[in-house]
């Protein structure tokens, strides 16, 4: 196992971690951020799409273990969100945060629209509803973070070169 990917997979870790106990404390009008979509979508865009993949797997899985009923949903939905991510990377330069906050936006959506139709607590007929309240505005709180997050590490990088 590379250095580098200790670090994205202690990084992962962290989020997980973050997101089960202290992002609910960010909560606004019942949304709060999804840091671990966030970090999948950071590694998918400078990784090898196999290594991402497992990634999303792996903590995809700790997820579930949270709501066993459905088990396998949180770990399904973060491979098909990072497999899109590497799919559409293809060609265009990542570096760009606005390229960045758009590919969270778009996974964070599409996370999000995968998890309630596949979610047994959301009747199929209420999934635009929830997907409409919920999504939205997980998908806009998520990406400001995210854009945090990435600048933070860009700045990192500036004045602490590797």
């Amino acid at each position: 196992m590379s250095v580098g990917t200790l670090r994205r997979t202690l990084l992962l870790l962290l989020a997980f971690l973050l997101q089960t106990t202290w992002i609910q404390s960010l909560q606004i009008l019942d949304i709060a951020p999804d840091l671990i979509v966030v970090t999948l979508v950071l590694i998918a865009l400078v990784v090898d799409p196999v290594e991402s993949i497992l990634m999303a797997l792996v903590v995809g899985l700790l997820q579930d273990t949270y709501l066993p009923q459905n088990l396998g949903l949180n770990a399904m939905v973060n491979v098909l969100v990072v497999l899109t991510v590497g799919l559409m990377r293809i060609g265009i330069v990542v570096d760009n945060l606005r390229v960045q906050v758009a590919f969270v936006v778009a996974a964070v959506l599409l996370h999000d629209l995968i998890y309630f139709v596949g979610y047994s607590g959301v009747p199929l007929a209420e999934v635009p509803f929830f997907w409409l309240r919920y999504a939205v505005g997980r998908a806009v709180y998520s990406a400001l973070l995210g854009m945090a997050i990435s600048y933070a590490l860009l700045l990192r990088h500036r004045l602490v070169p590797a």
